[in-house]
């Protein structure tokens, strides 16, 4: 639970849990606004884990932090809707050790809460999954297709059909900032400070961009996402992040997720370690927002606990604590290979996965070399943030850093061996 040591790994002692449940609730209580609410705990045999196994795990992750690949790591594995085993390592800043309720930049995680925001839309009638974007975006009525090579005079041609919702929520329209602008004439939103004042002025810019392919025809990934926080605003008729804690943080009790780390958090925010060429780790000074405006790519801060409720209100079809966000079909629809049949379904993945909405999906458990089931999904962010979702075991398994360059020395790979080899029931 903290530097290394968890009630789980603690066998004989049954009559000490409820006074270490209150002590976890009482470090997970953040410093102002309702308290998160940490998932119940148990006993690894209770979850069908081996307790002896488990420590392979932790021998694995303390090693990582004593040999300085990482300044610090936190694990997290919940079966059943419990917390079996909670770990933290090293430290969130130079001599101060990481505490379980910290802040981390979770990066891409982010993208899975906003396809929630986006499902949610969705079944309440407002926006359909093939809708074009454009009825609701009309910057992208005019999408144009790169056709010339990088280094020819930019060439293009209309794109044979629209971009839908559908397409943004798989990474499947074409969206890419690096292209040239489809018109080379048009005067992009200003840059104040380097970056765009609203989340409205970045996705008009990206409008103005040429398509990387044509809608529907590959998968790239890229700043689709964004677009749909921007969506969500102009459909729901309020800024994004509002949207987002009225409806999900709020419901969730997930009080320490933000856009921005408030100054009575940021003394729990976790810095950011980079490699440098000499092998050594930099930690770099924790910023309070990763931009001026809300990024639904990539721009969320969360805490283990605070994510470990929204994780498990998707394990369970949708609803966490009476509170039910979508329905148990859309999570199915979600989580289904969205890419079968395209050419070439993915840029970087192995044959083994697809692609859902907003969802790695586990197509071929065989092909993939990894332990784990049929079906399984999740997705990782570039902070070396990693959430795991196994229906088929009832699992969520979750290692969390602040480190670039993302899950070095195997991180994910590793850690979700050593979780699985210990689930013998």
């Amino acid at each position: 639970m903290f530097s290394g040591m968890s009630p789980t790994l603690l066998p004989g002692f049954k009559s000490a849990r409820p006074i270490l449940l209150l002590l976890l609730i009482l470090l997970v209580r953040p410093s102002v606004g309702v308290a998160a609410e940490a998932l119940p705990l148990i006993k690894p045999d209770e979850a069908g884990f081996d307790a002896v196994r488990l420590e392979r795990l932790h021998a694995f992750t303390r090693g990582l932090v004593a040999e300085r690949k990482y300044s610090g790591l936190t694990t997290l594995i919940i079966r059943d809707g419990r917390i079996l085993d909670w770990q933290t390592y090293g430290e969130r800043a130079p001599g101060d050790p990481l505490q379980p309720n910290d802040v981390f930049a979770i990066a891409s995680l982010t993208k899975i809460v906003t396809t929630v925001g986006v499902l949610m839309l969705i079944e309440e009638g407002r926006i359909g999954l093939n809708d074009p974007l454009a009825r609701y975006l009309p910057e992208f009525t005019e999408a144009a297709v790169l056709t010339s090579g990088s280094n020819q005079p930019p060439t293009f041609a209309e794109a044979r059909t629209p971009i839908t919702i559908k397409h943004l929520l798989t990474h499947t329209a074409g969206l890419s900032g690096s292209t040239p602008l489809r018109n080379p004439q048009a005067e992009p939103p200003p840059r104040p400070n380097g970056d765009f004042a609203t989340l409205a002025d970045m996705v008009q810019e990206l409008a103005l961009h040429a398509l990387q392919h044509q809608p529907g025809e590959a998968w790239v990934y890229g700043p689709a996402t964004d677009v749909l926080g921007r969506l969500i605003e102009v459909v729901a008729g309020q800024p994004f992040d509002a949207f987002l804690t009225e409806r999900i943080f709020r419901p969730l009790k997930m009080s320490n997720t933000t856009f921005y780390v408030s100054t009575a958090r940021q003394a729990r925010q976790v810095a950011m370690d980079v490699r440098q060429a000499d092998g050594t780790l930099r930690s770099q000074e924790p910023r309070p927002r990763q931009h001026p405006w809300p990024s639904g790519a990539g721009g969320l801060f969360s805490t283990p606990v605070d994510y470990a409720r929204f994780a498990q209100m998707l394990l369970n079809g949708g609803e966490l604590g009476g509170v039910r966000l979508l329905s148990r079909k859309t999570i199915e629809l979600m989580t289904l290979d969205h890419l079968h049949g395209l050419a070439k379904p993915t840029k970087i993945y192995p044959v083994s996965d697809g692609f859902g909405l907003g969802v790695e999906v586990r197509t071929d458990v065989a092909r993939s070399g990894w332990l784990g089931s049929q079906g399984s999904y999740g997705w990782n962010g570039a902070t070396t943030a990693y959430c795991s979702f196994d229906p088929k075991e009832r699992l969520i398994a979750m290692v969390w850093a602040q480190h670039s360059p993302n899950a070095e020395f195997q991180l994910y790979e590793r850690f979700n061996t050593l979780v699985y080899q210990a689930l013998v029931h």
